[in-house]
């Protein structure tokens, strides 16, 4: 049976992918272009449901035939950029990152990326977005599970009376709904990755062949085509990564759509639509090739300027078309017998994948073990949220009657305590870690975290008290010789505030200085550990990839000391203020000669753009302490 063509969906493609496309080359004005994505949930929930609504119309629907029918559609162009990224990524990915790109290339075949993306972003350890090749595969297979149920689901209710059908589909959606509402709000990654909370935005596409057909006016046309464009461009300005997702504002964009796909009405024949539903057309492996690439350019650390940005949509068209004219077409063409396309195009290429995956997951973990590669899970982060009693989170000399250190903060913190392990060792002292993440110590200060839901809210912020609490109790319990305060200073990851401040920034300061206090009148040191740069443009494992890193992976330090002369200058004026405090600053071994690194001694220095890893850590400490000698021994 040979499908309609509808011209208005492959603009609503070119616009869809374009929103994806901008928003991961990070230009600021499509902060919400990953919206993108819903709206091709809402094209395949309504081109799948009309024309299985037409077989079963017309008794002529076999779901092996609609399967063959999917994979024939999709398969070409997926194992072409599968195959092209493996090729690619194998020259210059480190163990680490091959590691874990093999087992995403497993899930990604076997229709699971965005469950493994899911558990594996449910994690403080999460993988990073911006190296990670295959990420915006998660939602291929959200839509191809989609397919695995929603046929079956409108075969077994095809005998109920229509109002019977709509209610029970009906009360799916909104089922779907509250579960993405709820989730948005308490476990953002479920919702965001997973088919319960996403299915509802299939369904808006697919209750569309619900509604008669009509014939509408032409000022009718436009206006709602206009309005329904202009709500999804709207959005893609306004929404960023903070947003609550999917939950109410999905629902807006897939009305939206909805609303564009039932009203619109475009004249093909028209040569100014033409290069608009070409792109249309090309859209599937637009969106399949298009982040390999930006990921292939941020791991050779360069940078994302308007050139290159411009290379990066050229390039993506260009092996798009390809992809289309020399790839997708032929196999339509050449492959007709039905039952060779599961084999040929599906079963075959997965199996071949699947196997070569396996072994180069072992032979990478190998290579891991073997190598001194940093991974983002070694131990210097077992300790982070972890209670003061944990023996992994002793620092210092591990035999010892008595505990002269409490060393407290965020993970940035956590991060940095093989630098205050050295200096203890160095001490002959014994000391706890006791970190949490997204905790500096500010006693009595409120967290309100900018970056969570209205519920969750309330949640961190009294995990955040509830710390900040105990290490007050803590502190006045023990004898502590030095209390060690490290965090993310520069960050402001939360709104805080005091019953007395609602200024964000004084009731910072004045928390800080709470804990100040409270540790002198203890008749402990403080000490505060200065925070690392940020990476800028520059890959973590910069300096494993090219020959030159000494003129590839770094920045002027201009950028950093600008970013953080405020910081600075508060940290002078506690100085002045208690003479006592301690101030550990290792930025001049990050950042001599006017110039910040992302390594030492040919270590890399960071797991993610701000965090160190142990062993960069521990390099740090090192030439610190033959440098500086050890800022604890100041005041003995």
């Amino acid at each position: 049976m040979k499908k309609e063509y509808l011209p208005h969906i492959d603009i609503l493609r070119t616009i869809a992918v374009f929103l994806v496309i901008f928003n991961h080359l990070n230009i600021t004005l499509f902060s919400g272009g990953f919206i993108g994505v819903d709206i091709f949930f809402v094209i395949s929930g309504y081109l799948i449901t009309k024309n299985i609504q037409q077989e079963i119309q017309q008794n002529n629907f076999s779901l092996l035939v609609f399967y063959q029918r999917r994979v024939k559609r999709l398969a070409p162009a997926f194992f072409t950029v599968l195959t092209c990224c493996t090729l690619v990524f194998l020259q210059f990915s480190t163990p680490f990152e091959l590691y874990a790109y093999f087992k995403s290339l497993i899930a990604a075949t076997i229709l699971s990326s965005n469950i493994y993306f899911w558990q594996s972003l449910n994690d403080y350890f999460s993988i990073d977005a911006h190296t990670t090749p295959l990420l915006h595969i998660w939602s291929l297979s959200l839509e191809e599970q989609f397919y695995l149920i929603w046929p079956v689901l409108l075969l077994f209710t095809i005998k109920l009376k229509f109002r019977i059908r709509l209610i029970l589909f009906f009360l799916i959606f909104i089922s779907s709904f509250l579960c993405s509402y709820y989730s948005a709000n308490y476990n953002a990654i479920f919702a965001y990755y997973l088919l319960p909370t996403r299915f509802f935005e299939f369904m808006l596409g697919a209750f569309l062949i619900a509604l008669p057909q009509r014939n509408f006016s032409t000022g009718i046309i436009i206006s709602l085509t206009t309005f329904s464009l202009s709500i999804l461009f709207i959005f893609s300005f306004v929404l960023t990564k903070d947003s609550t997702f999917p939950s109410y504002n999905a629902l807006f964009v897939c009305c939206a759509s909805a609303i564009y796909i039932y009203f619109s009405r475009i004249d093909e024949q028209k040569q100014i639509w033409q290069p608009i539903l070409y792109l249309g057309k090309i859209s599937y492996p637009m969106y399949l090739w298009h982040w390999p690439i930006i990921v292939a350019i941020n791991v050779n650390s360069i940078a994302l300027d308007t050139k290159v940005r411009i290379i990066v949509i050229i390039t993506t068209i260009i092996l798009s078309w390809l992809t289309y004219e020399k790839i997708e077409k032929p196999v339509k063409i050449y492959i007709k017998n039905h039952n060779d396309i599961l084999k040929i195009l599906f079963l075959i290429p997965s199996l071949v994948i699947i196997f070569i995956s396996i072994i180069m997951v072992g032979f990478n973990r190998f290579q891991i073990n073997t190598s001194r590669q940093p991974s983002p899970k070694q131990n210097s982060y077992e300790c982070l949220d972890s209670g003061n009693n944990n023996l992994a989170c002793l620092l210092g000399l591990k035999q010892s009657n008595t505990i002269d250190l409490l060393f407290v903060g965020d993970s940035h913190a956590n991060a940095q305590s093989p630098i205050i392990d050295i200096f203890a060792k160095d001490m002959n002292i014994s000391g706890y870690e006791f970190t949490q993440s997204t905790t500096i110590f500010l006693p009595d200060t409120n967290c309100i975290r900018t970056d969570k839901g209205s519920k969750n809210k309330d949640f961190y912020n009294n995990r955040f008290r509830n710390r900040n609490d105990l290490i007050q109790k803590t502190i006045k319990k023990n004898h502590y010789r030095f209390v060690v305060m490290g965090g993310y200073f520069t960050m402001d990851y939360c709104i805080y505030s005091n019953e007395n401040q609602k200024n964000s920034s004084k009731a910072f300061n004045e928390g800080l200085e709470r804990a100040i206090n409270i540790i002198i009148k203890s008749g402990a040191t403080p000490v505060i550990i200065q925070d690392n740069p940020q990476l800028h443009n520059i890959n973590i494992n910069c300096n494993l990839r090219t020959n030159s890193p000494e003129k590839s992976c770094r920045y002027e330090s201009n950028i950093h000391f600008i970013t953080t002369k405020n910081w600075n200058n508060q940290l002078i004026y506690l100085k002045k203020k208690y003479p006592k405090l301690i101030i550990i600053d290792f930025n001049d071994i990050i950042c001599p000669n006017n110039f910040c690194y992302s390594y030492i001694n040919n270590i890399p220095l960071y797991r993610d753009s701000h965090h160190l890893t142990h062993e960069g850590a521990y390099e740090i400490g090192k030439r610190y302490l033959k440098i500086h000698g050890n800022p604890l021994k100041s005041y003995e």
